[in-house]
């Protein structure tokens, strides 16, 4: 059975990290071997997670290139006459490059969903252990985004806008 938590409280409670051991002074739980080793863990299924995602989306977008390929060969007849598909084949493929397009998507959500469940944990367990690295982010205002050769905190998980294209693109086929 999947635990729900509502707050980090209820989270350590469930971790058995006991209120007892609660610093009164700052109202911080102190370090307890447990919550070290559950640290460890959810960073390394944090970074696990990070992996995978690259790992899925490099075969989504061989397949929706191949996609593309195949559909732009069809439509521009960079075939010969013997060789030439009929309209059919080039919804096939449409039908193809859409279908991976929506389940990239898909998995783009459910990745993201498991990358924020283990950062939440690591959020939870980090701030006695090494303080709040994960929460700190440092100088995000001096980012500029009109600059080209500057840094900027763009987010992986807007690969969801990269997704709209591709299945704009597909749906567009149709028309033709």
């Amino acid at each position: 059975m999947n635990n729900v938590f509502n707050n980090e409280t209820e989270y350590l409670e469930e971790f058995r990290i006991k209120p007892d051991l609660l610093d009164s002074e700052n109202r911080k739980y102190k370090r307890d071997e447990k919550q070290l080793e559950a640290l460890k863990m959810a960073l390394d299924i944090r970074k696990f997670e990070i992996d995978m995602y690259w790992k899925r989306a490099t075969y989504f977008w061989t397949f929706i290139g191949a996609s593309f390929a195949g559909y732009f060969v069809l439509i521009n007849g960079n075939v010969n006459a013997a060789e030439r598909l009929h309209w059919g084949h080039i919804l096939i493929v449409s039908i193809l490059g859409f279908l991976f397009s929506f389940s990239w998507f898909l998995v783009n959500r459910g990745s993201k969903f498991w990358q924020n469940n283990w950062e939440r944990h690591v959020d939870y367990l980090e701030d006695d252990i090494m303080g709040p690295l994960y929460k700190t982010v440092t100088n995000p205002n001096r980012n500029n985004y009109l600059n080209p050769f500057s840094e900027y905190p763009l987010s992986v998980s807007k690969n969801k806008s990269a997704f709209k294209f591709s299945c704009n693109s597909y749906l567009g086929y149709f028309d033709k």
